[in-house]
């Protein structure tokens, strides 16, 4: 069997990365397969008959499967399956010629200082840390010439973010205090703290976002982000990623609400979902916002930002902008290689595997 060899494969792979096998699509569909009454579920043979015919078509495990739904009796026809592309298969056409490229993106403190250098909108760094040298501007700071930045800063908020990270780790938080910044076990932030704290590792300090009253209307707790995928310098696909209540980061992999936007008008979807949850969400579950007609006020802005950038860095076959609205404008996040072709597909009713096949 097709799914057999895949799943193994799968399953290997991720015992190498996470030592567990709880953190597969397998055992988190399997568990929210379980949740559905057997009178709204199929059965669990047409299950797993479905899921090795996936598993054929696009030779590799169909992880699109339990993520949108496709195992509840109202999901028909395998040509609607076959349009979510799984993110194995997504892999083979996002992969790039020259790696050699990789690099500058998935470096986000190299990245931050190329797209300022482009003149393109980023977020505010006020310095970061790595080989043991805080910078800024591309020079070298002093430990006191950190301290008086810390000390002169106005904003209440903070973002630390660690250089490698994905899906929301590495980010967090500090908040300020009369005598200085706070992280949340209540150490203050300092030159000496960073460097005996993470000295072999890489930080970068940023001003927090404010977002536009528009993207924060749904939750005003997190940096709400428009993901944009780009397949050959073209954009095929967008969503809003919403966190929820409590939370500063919208990432799907952390509870985050996905809702489809349409490319060609801004619009957002009727729905949006969850990961492993085939509930489609009318309306923000905290802030109870529909999302039923609303248009991205800065869509527009959105795609002629993308496309710029496009231009001035052509070296990658399928990247993910993450992008958030101010009143400044949109400005990008940090761009993705690898991204997870799950977000861009959430909140539809069909896939985009299209934009891939018959490109």
């Amino acid at each position: 069997m097709y799914l057999l060899y895949f799943f193994l494969r799968t399953h290997y792979a991720c015992w190498r990365r996470h030592k567990s096998f709880r953190v597969t699509d397998f055992y988190k569909g399997w568990d929210l397969y379980r949740s559905y009454h057997g009178a709204d579920k199929k059965g669990i043979m047409q299950v797993i008959r479905e899921i090795n015919r996936l598993a054929k078509y696009w030779k590799s495990y169909p992880d699109s499967y339990f993520m949108y739904g496709m195992f509840l009796k109202d999901f028909v026809g395998f040509d609607r399956m076959a349009s979510f592309i799984p993110q194995s298969a997504y892999g083979r056409y996002a992969r790039n010629r020259n790696p050699y490229y990789e690099i500058l993106i998935n470096d986000k403190i190299l990245f931050h200082d190329i797209i300022s250098t482009y003149g393109l909108p980023s977020t505010k760094r006020y310095f970061s840390y790595s080989t043991q040298s805080f910078k800024r501007n591309q020079q070298i700071i002093t430990d006191s010439e950190v301290d008086d930045i810390l000390s002169c800063l106005t904003d209440n908020k903070l973002f630390v973010k660690r250089n490698s990270c994905g899906s929301g780790s590495g980010v967090s938080v500090a908040y300020r205090k009369e005598d200085g910044f706070y992280t949340k076990e209540g150490n203050r932030i300092t030159a000496q703290y960073i460097r005996q704290n993470h000295f072999y590792e890489e930080y970068f300090f940023e001003k927090a976002l404010e977002q536009d009253p528009q993207t924060a209307q749904f939750n005003p707790d997190s940096i709400n982000t428009c993901r944009v995928l780009t397949y050959r310098n073209k954009i095929v696909s967008a969503a809003l990623r919403m966190g929820r209540k409590g939370s500063f980061v919208d990432n799907a992999a952390q509870g985050g609400m996905v809702v489809n936007i349409d490319i060609d008008t801004g619009r957002l979807s009727d729905f949006g979902l969850r990961e492993y949850d085939a509930t489609k969400y009318y309306e923000h579950p905290d802030s109870h916002k529909s999302f039923k007609g609303v248009t991205i006020s800065q869509w527009g802005e959105i795609q002629s930002l993308v496309q710029r950038t496009c231009q001035l860095l052509p070296y990658y076959n399928s990247v993910g902008y993450d992008i958030v609205c101010t009143a400044q404008g949109p400005i990008i996040l940090e761009i993705n290689t690898g991204a997870s072709v799950c977000v861009s597909q959430m909140g539809r009713e069909w896939g985009i595997a299209d934009a891939f096949v018959k490109s």
